[in-house]
């Protein structure tokens, strides 16, 4: 009898996690740095009940009226990108392996340059550099409750099920700004199939 091995990052959620809508707080201060809020005077927190518990971490709570320098940015949606910009994803792995592989292409590097992409997940975020001669993909690798799977297809059919929605990616591209976008998407192939 083959024994079941279970990886340390698969998730023992029994239910999908959720995590409030809110966007990760990105502020740029006098001297035009981009920083990102992480914490206020709230502890992370749930609301809901049961089954429908929805994640609210601190930075939900943030108070806009503090009194602060800072400016908040505004996003660029995916959609609105320039011709000859383009930055997607993918979800890869099952259950015991589960990663968001980012991918880009800027055919003008005199004129774009992505700095940093952001992933928003069910527990918190990641972030990670484009470092110097960096080129696509990115990986985000996931674990525990950010890590939800309904199956164990690998790759992701991106399927009605939208295992990582309420996930959004950020990126920062010089010339442009910060670009969101949210991984909500169903593939066309398996909207089909609901229909």
């Amino acid at each position: 009898m083959i024994e079941q091995q279970y990886s340390i990052t698969r998730t023992r959620a029994t239910w999908k996690p959720r995590v409030a809508a809110d966007d990760l707080p990105f502020v740029k201060d006098s001297a035009g740095n981009v920083l990102v809020a992480l914490n206020g005077d709230a502890e992370a927190s749930y609301t809901g009940t049961g089954r429908t518990l929805v994640g609210q971490p601190p930075y939900t709570c943030l108070n806009d009226d503090a009194g602060t320098e800072n400016e908040h940015m505004t996003f660029v949606d995916v959609d609105e990108l320039p011709e000859g910009v383009v930055f997607d994803y993918h979800i890869d792995g099952g259950f015991n392996n589960n990663a968001v592989i980012v991918t880009w292409k800027i055919q003008d590097p005199s004129r774009y340059r992505i700095r940093w992409v952001a992933l928003k997940t069910f527990t918190g975020m990641q972030l990670k550099y484009i470092m110097p001669k960096k080129f696509p993909p990115l990986v985000f690798a996931l674990a525990a409750e950010d890590a939800f799977a309904y199956c164990n297809k690998i790759p992701c059919e991106e399927c009605a099920f939208r295992c990582k929605s309420g996930f959004e990616l950020y990126a920062l591209i010089e010339g442009i700004g910060i670009v969101k976008r949210s991984m909500d998407r169903i593939s066309m192939l398996n909207l089909d199939k609901i229909k």
